[in-house]
């Protein structure tokens, strides 16, 4: 929900004098009062087209407000969801605005939670009777002062009349604690069960539980409900009402029907059994929830077990998309749906929770959401670089798919036209913790993508096992094992660069050595190094965490990236004074790392003196292990990645040793979702920058040069080790030529 306002064209709030009025009115109102004169004298003084206040129901957990005696219906019931503007506020306990309708005739919604110490009471919430127009300033903080009125009348009413909560008794004569309370309410979510079930398992006595919600509900508690004696109380209820409402008929007296009930208070309800059985009064009694459902077991039978939902389609090969699944998921909408709203509900909540565990199952590195022309969502999963039709989901579930995604994100909800950015922190089914970077873009008619960038909190690799042909790792290693200077690790985003600089970060790290690390985000976690989170948003970026950890007395720094100017000048300053330093940064090529860097306007004698080395890196698709078969190679094979390597001799040099002349090539099987790919390799490109390669660096020589002095102290370009690694049998020449590209000098 949005929590800007700008300026209002709307009418002026009414004076003082009436707002104190009103303010005096509500100290002496009962619940009946708050929901109807007192709402209407507000909205008339606020100029609303309606204001309504919401009571909390603290057994359901939700909002109710009492609706006019002329009203079809007694009450208007609310989840505490972000389904209602309303129910946003309550969720998050903050204020919430919204616009209801489409333009041009929107109304504004503000809505503002009444809290008392620790717990939320109600909700007030009032729409602007003028179309297109926010509430100002000047009328909203009349509606706070009203609204905290209406806090402290609710709290003198609730100690008056009734406690305030089911388990106020058990908590005041200490068989409960707060934190017991909100342990048995979150493990009640989570298993699909009752607080009083949840509570009766952790050894709360059922007596003194019975007390506690008869002396709430002011009804009967009955223990062990048993079930009705004839037919008679159960016609006109269908089985799903019964018990989706935990509502035991047990028998009908003349005009009098005996029921039992988990909520008592619940008038939806009560109006539904009013209307079956005519103007029948009601004799309610209470019961845990779980009981009232083994009663009806015993009349109507167990519930059909239903079946259980087939897993979701194993992705297949970008070729070939995935067919819809069988049953895709679909829910009805909310009739009573409010603006741009949408239901959120456990359904919603269990495939998005769903999706993200099947995609981090899948080692997908992202997951795309993407909407359809009729409101839908494909789903997609890019696992080793290439993306795989998951599952399609239909509207309207799609916008509350989109919507939990915000939610968990701490994104605004009611913003549909600006790109956002959030995170979300999981932990996964063994406990690790998962980072998600959430990226939401407005697409056409209204719709927004959404897509996932999973970052699993992982363990340092070992620097051998980077993929580094040895005489590549040989210098990269002296490189890192310098006592000062710069290391730069390049590539696009997805290349594997900081898993190679937490590598080198492993290998370095030693009780004698002090490394400070600043990224964004922090994907590997490691001992012995003291790292940062960045906060751009707050102004703390690379540069001033680099500078920062300058007076932390470092011996090497890591810095998540190089993005401008600042940060390298930062950087080159460290690196003269005694640290080495470590980066990244996204360019193509090592030599082209460099050029780059000039024109950002370093000093190159400094950056000349500072630099040790540039490795430039890609990720390419690994054969898969499980249908990998070896061919033989034949002069025209060879051929053609002699061309592709781009020096002849230098290919005949290096293969000459290798007695085996086979290639590697795989069929695809049901491990890599037939594309003959599982897992990826890293491909390498280090230039170490000799006295010949600093000089050019201080001429501001261009890239060509450069890459032509490295290559004849033996710089391997990209494309070359890709080729090598063709000729090891770890990747094919197809997927070496997607991903690197032609070297010219």
């Amino acid at each position: 929900m949005p929590t800007t306002r700008t300026k209002s064209i709307g009418k002026k709030v009414a004076p003082d004098e009436a707002a104190a009025k009103l303010a005096a009115a509500i100290a002496k109102a009962d619940f009946d009062d708050l929901s109807g004169p007192i709402c209407r004298n507000l909205a008339a003084l606020m100029d609303a087209s309606a204001v309504r206040v919401y009571l909390r129901d603290t057994l359901s957990d939700e909002l109710y407000c009492p609706l006019p005696e002329d009203k079809d219906t007694r009450e208007l019931r609310v989840p505490i969801d972000p389904s209602s503007v309303a129910g946003y506020a309550a969720m998050t306990r903050h204020q919430a605005f919204a616009w209801m309708g489409d333009p041009p005739q929107r109304n504004y919604v503000v809505a503002l939670p009444l809290l008392s110490p620790g717990d939320l009471l109600g909700v007030v919430e009032m729409i602007n009777a003028v179309p297109n127009a926010v509430v100002d300033e000047a009328r909203l903080r009349t509606l706070e002062s009203l609204a905290r009125a209406i806090t402290r009348r609710l709290q003198t009413l609730l100690r008056i009349t009734i406690r305030s909560s089911p388990y106020d008794y058990l908590l005041e004569t200490n068989l409960l604690t707060p934190e017991a309370l909100r342990d048995a309410r979150e493990r009640a979510a989570l298993e699909g069960k009752s607080v009083e079930a949840m509570l009766l398992a952790s050894g709360i006595d059922k007596t003194d539980l019975g007390r506690s919600l008869a002396e709430h509900f002011e009804r009967p508690f009955v223990p062990n409900p048993a079930p009705p004696l004839s037919a008679d109380p159960l016609r006109g209820f269908s089985a799903d009402f019964l018990r989706s409402n935990a509502v035991l008929p047990v028998a009908l007296k003349g005009k009098t029907l005996d029921v039992v009930v988990s909520n008592p208070r619940n008038l939806t309800l009560l109006d539904d059994l009013r209307r079956r059985f005519g103007d029948a009064h009601l004799s309610l009694s209470v019961a845990v929830r779980e009981d009232i459902l083994a009663a009806l077991d015993q009349v109507l039978g167990p519930p059909a077990v239903e079946s259980a939902p087939a897993q979701a389609p194993v992705p297949e090969p970008a070729t070939a998309p995935a067919p819809l699944p069988e049953g895709t998921w679909e829910l009805a909408e909310r009739a009573d749906e409010i603006g741009e709203a949408v239901q959120i509900d456990s359904e919603t909540v269990r495939l998005v929770n769903g999706v993200i565990q099947t995609a981090i199952d899948a080692a997908a590195s992202d997951i795309h959401f993407e909407t359809l022309e009729n409101g839908g969502l494909i789903i997609r999963f890019r696992i080793d670089g290439i993306c795989h039709d998951h599952l399609i989901i239909q509207n309207p579930i799609a916008r509350s798919v989109v919507s939990r995604l915000k939610i968990m994100s701490q994104l605004d909800i009611a913003e549909h036209r600006l790109p956002q950015d959030g995170k979300i922190r999981m932990r996964d089914p063994v406990g690790r913790k998962i980072d998600l970077r959430v990226a939401v873009m407005p697409t056409t008619y209204g719709f927004e993508d959404v897509v996932m960038r999973i970052l699993p909190q992982t363990e340092a690799l070992p620097l051998a096992d980077l993929g580094m042909e040895p005489e590549n790792l040989e210098r990269f290693r002296k490189a890192i094992e310098q006592p000062h200077g710069i290391v730069l690790c390049v590539g696009p985003t997805g290349s594997g660069k900081t898993t190679t600089l937490h590598a080198a970060l492993g290998h370095l790290k030693n009780p004698e050595v002090k490394i400070w690390a600043a990224e964004d985000p922090i994907e590997i976690t490691q001992e012995r190094v003291r790292q940062v989170q960045i906060h751009p948003k707050i102004g703390f970026t690379f540069e001033r965490a680099l500078r920062a950890f300058l007076r932390l007395d470092p011996d090497i720094i890591m810095i998540g990236e190089i993005r401008d100017r600042e940060t390298a000048d930062a950087a080159i300053e460290a690196s003269l004074t005694g640290h080495l330093v470590l980066s990244t940064l996204h360019t193509n090529s090592a030599p082209e790392t460099i050029t780059r860097l000039l024109e950002m306007g370093l000093d190159p004698f400094a950056f000349g003196d500072s630099l040790r080395a540039v490795l430039a890196q890609r990720l390419v698709r690994r054969l898969c292990a499980s249908c990998r078969e070896t061919v033989a190679a034949g002069d025209e094979e060879r051929d053609v990645l002699r061309r592709h390597y781009g020096d002849p001799a230098a290919f005949d040099a290096w293969s000459a040793g290798r007695a085996e002349r086979t290639l590697a090539r795989a069929a695809g099987c049901d491990a890599c979702y037939k594309t003959g790919y599982k897992g990826r390799a890293g491909i390498h490109e280090l230039l170490v920058v000799t006295p010949e390669i600093r000089g050019l660096i201080q001429k501001r020589s261009e890239a060509s040069a450069i890459r032509q002095a490295a290559r004849a102290r033996g710089l391997t370009l990209l494309k070359q080790d890709g080729i090598r690694k063709v000729l090891q049998g770890v990747t094919d020449l197809h997927e070496v030529l997607a991903t690197c590209i032609e070297e010219t000098d």
